[in-house]
């Protein structure tokens, strides 16, 4: 006899389901994060040296932790103390460094637990909607093998750890808010939602614009004044979480602080360092997201998902609530205009692809096709003649950054002892430099004078060779206290 709700025997379970979609997402995102033995120029070279300083001050998050010239606070590419972003995907790059050392892999595996993590939580909360494991199966491996969303852990995209940090948050902040529909357990909602405010600021805070649109749309009016308290019991918990740290900021270096606020504004009325474009901008980038093809099922699979009988529908309208938000406010609202801006929410429009690819099945009723289905939406996701032309031998900028990082990583077994300051790398190749080695301050260049003040203190100074491209400045070259290193590889200007 079969005990009520009781798996069949010889049936999987969802235990099951979830365990091997964890193991596969961590598998494939581990291969990710380990392959690139070097720092991506935008953002993860930024990210990795703060993280590197939190590791020894968690509370002081510095970019250029000893700067020896002048610097303005306001050049985020530049500066001391570093504010630009918030703080908590850092914080966990650094614990990560602590716990297995300094490497590349180490502060990218934060981003391949909650990469992984995320796939599992996308098929529950596709479950949650539909009640269907087949297509929740659907939506999870679209994650699970999405190319951009690997490219992003792999620290391959412009900000990388941070916006897979806020994907993470987002999505866990709305997959508690559809288990709180049937548990009512709020705490969880608002933690979450302050994790995600705390990784990109108040954009991380959709969960409540899709919460708030659920309340007032009365779908719920019986219970609208209980879960209107449950709705501010969690704004309350999310503002304890993000809160404090920018209290802390704004007292310990309210300069900074104040720029950064400003800064962040102006996103939306400035194209900011000519990241602009027109009002189709993300919708031209529909594609860069699904994959080739598949982006023509998730208009079909939201008005599938509408009509369906099965769709839960306390969850629909705050579903699409979000994902129309977030694509319209980037798209009108927002000058300044980066493909990964929108990407948190792709998630939630991989359910509704889902949809539009289970019908398929449904109106056929054959396996094969299903198998099919999963096959071919699975190679269009992953795209891997774009992981193949990206590890191929004919990526030259690849190889070059290869062989860079392995001179920098290695520098100080031929320098000597005192050389505590570092001159004349490519633009930007510093931050890489001080990352691999902690007690070295480097700089592109200094001026005369200000390298004069520092020849006063009579500090041992290492420069690179000159390359026709990056030549030592006469009052640098004659310094009598001077070491030459040998770049020892094709050395031009920053592609980034």
């Amino acid at each position: 006899m079969l005990i009520r709700g009781a798996p069949r025997p010889g049936r999987i379970t969802h235990a099951q389901i979830l365990f091997v979609l964890f193991g596969i997402s961590f598998l494939i995102r581990f291969f990710y994060a380990q392959a690139d033995p070097f720092l991506h120029g935008w953002d993860e070279r930024f990210h990795a040296l703060v993280a590197r300083n939190l590791m020894h001050d968690p509370f002081k998050p510095m970019l250029i932790a000893s700067p020896i010239a002048a610097y303005d606070f306001k050049n985020w590419a530049g500066n001391n103390i570093w504010l630009h972003k918030q703080p908590l995907f850092m914080w966990q790059m650094a614990l990560s460094m602590k716990t297995f050392g300094v490497s590349e892999l180490a502060l990218r595996l934060p981003s391949v637990l909650m990469g992984s993590v995320m796939v599992v939580m996308l098929f529950r909360l596709s479950y949650l909607l539909t009640a269907n494991t087949t297509l929740s199966l659907l939506a999870a491996s679209l994650l699970c093998f999405s190319h951009f969303h690997l490219e992003l852990i792999a620290g391959i995209h412009a900000m990388d750890h941070n916006d897979v940090a806020l994907g993470f948050y987002v999505l866990a902040s709305i997959w508690a808010y559809a288990e709180y529909l049937r548990d009512k357990r709020v705490v969880l909602v608002g933690g979450f939602a302050g994790c995600a405010i705390l990784n990109k600021w108040l954009i991380g805070s959709t969960v409540f614009l899709g919460w708030g649109v659920n309340i007032l749309s009365g779908i719920r009016r019986k219970n609208m004044r209980r879960e209107t308290g449950h709705f501010l019991l969690a704004l309350l918990v999310c503002c304890f979480v993000f809160v404090p740290w920018q209290v802390y900021i704004t007292h310990m270096w309210p300069e900074e602080a104040r720029h950064e606020y400003e800064y962040n504004n102006r996103h939306i009325t400035e194209a900011i360092e000519g990241h602009g474009g027109s009002v189709w901008y993300y919708a031209e980038n529909v594609p860069e997201f699904f994959g080739k093809y598949l982006w023509v099922f998730v208009p079909v699979g939201i008005g599938l998902a509408v009509s369906s009988r099965t769709t839960d529908r306390r969850l629909l309208l705050p579903f699409l609530t979000i994902v129309t938000f977030v694509f319209c406010f980037f798209s009108f609202a927002v000058k300044t205009q980066i493909n990964t801006y929108v990407f948190f929410v792709v998630p939630l429009c991989m359910i509704f692809l889902s949809y539009g690819l289970f019908e398929i099945y449904r109106r056929t009723g054959s396996r094969w096709l299903l198998a099919l289905t999963f096959l071919v939406s699975a190679y269009l996701s992953f795209d891997p003649r774009r992981t193949l032309a990206y590890f191929s031998g004919q990526n030259t900028e690849r190889i070059r950054r290869i062989a860079t990082t392995r001179i920098l990583r290695n520098l100080k077994v031929g320098l000597p002892a005192d050389v505590r300051v570092v001159l004349n790398t490519n633009d930007l190749e510093n931050l890489d430099l001080m990352f691999y080695n902690n007690d070295l301050t480097a700089y592109p260049r200094l001026s005369e004078g200000e390298f004069q003040a520092l020849a006063r203190q009579h500090v041992v100074v290492a420069a690179f060779k000159s390359d026709g491209k990056h030549d030592l400045p006469a009052y640098v070259s004659a310094y009598p206290l001077l070491y030459v290193i040998d770049r020892g590889y094709a050395f031009r200007d920053d592609p980034y």
